[in-house]
């Protein structure tokens, strides 16, 4: 363990080094990930440099990066960093008014979202990420004059999404990848807007054409089959026939299969592997109950800290370049580490 630590200190210091670099701004793998991650490391180590590193890299943010010809999408562009900015103001990580720091984004969506050919700018999971961008901004909102623009495009997103799914959008890769299976997030998308009354019969409709390609079979790999638990349990009262499948999903999954078939020795990051795993368990047995699916956390942590993913980290700069975001990259693994320590106190 002291020689990952140094290596993650190692990893830690290039990185800060060099965010004055062209890094991209994004959620996934730019500059609003890893603000995250470095106010998540100042919460757990109290360690200043990380949140002055923050500061700093949000004052960048909030000056450069919400300009009106950045892309919107929630991976790369101003939508996530939208939902990063309220995802530390919900954290206390810093103080704002929300509504007032996403007033411009919410704006540059509308008109491209309400006046341009979504079909064509944009790809089916982008959509679907606009859609639970725009679940995020309605949970905040406290009247109906504030709710009924993000009411309006969420409409029209979810018919244009029923118009675009058809049985493709169900099949899955052939290893395990948040970026190639989205039902999950469009289940639980779903799941979250079908509490709001301006929509609920139509989406109750769309679950009812989804559910024809998705009761038909199982995902094959087991990891995706919890993943995609997560994104349904909230639905399994709309129907028996709902309830029957979550049922058949929750006794299918082998976790014995996922730690030694699915999740190869590098596979340790959110986007792909051990982190994922923990957070979908933790998140599971946290908000479901019923549902637990008893696992071993102290596995998980041996997996990911004696995995050569950390030597690749630090010996290869091709290796280490396309996995130093928050969800594809090794700032996730690491607060997954910290996250575990904190919880079942791993030394």
């Amino acid at each position: 363990m002291n020689k990952l630590a140094s290596q993650i200190d190692s990893l830690n210091k290039h990185l800060i080094g060099s965010l004055h670099t062209s890094y991209p701004f994004g959620l996934a793998h730019g500059k609003m990930g890893l603000l995250i991650y470095l106010y998540h490391l100042y919460d757990y180590t109290q360690e200043a440099i990380y949140k002055e590193k923050a500061e700093r890299l949000l004052d960048d943010l909030l000056e450069n990066a919400l300009s009106k010809n950045a892309e919107l999408t929630v991976e790369e562009g101003l939508c996530g960093v939208a939902l990063g900015l309220d995802y530390i103001v919900k954290k206390q990580f810093v103080d704002g008014d929300i509504n007032d720091l996403l007033s411009g984004i919410d704006d540059l969506l509308f008109k491209k979202l309400v006046f341009g050919n979504m079909e064509s700018r944009y790809s089916l999971s982008q959509l679907i990420h606009f859609l639970y961008y725009i679940y995020k901004r309605l949970e905040i909102q406290t009247n109906d004059n504030e709710r009924f623009p993000f009411e309006g495009l969420a409409i029209k997103l979810v018919n244009q999404l029923a118009d675009l799914i058809d049985a493709s959008f169900f099949e899955e890769s052939y290893t395990f990848s948040i970026y190639q299976y989205h039902v999950p997030i469009l289940m639980k998308t779903l799941s979250c807007l079908i509490q709001y009354d301006f929509y609920k019969d139509r989406i109750q409709k769309v679950l009812e054409q989804l559910s024809l390609y998705m009761f038909s079979h199982l995902p094959h790999l087991h990891l995706n089959r919890l993943y995609l638990l997560w994104g349904m349990l909230p639905l399994r009262d709309c129907s028996p026939d709902w309830q029957r499948y979550v049922d058949e999903l929750r006794k299918s999954i082998n976790l014995d299969i996922i730690y030694n078939r699915e999740i190869k020795g590098r596979d340790i990051y959110i986007s792909n592997g051990y982190a994922s795993l923990y957070f979908l368990l933790e998140g599971l047995n946290k908000d479901f109950p019923k549902y637990t699916i008893p696992f071993n956390p102290h596995l998980i942590y041996d997996r990911i800290i004696s995995s050569d993913a950390w030597d690749a980290l630090m010996e290869n700069e091709y290796y280490y370049n396309i996995h130093r975001g928050l969800l594809n990259g090794f700032p996730g693994t690491v607060l997954t580490l910290l996250n575990i320590k904190q919880r079942y106190l791993c030394e």
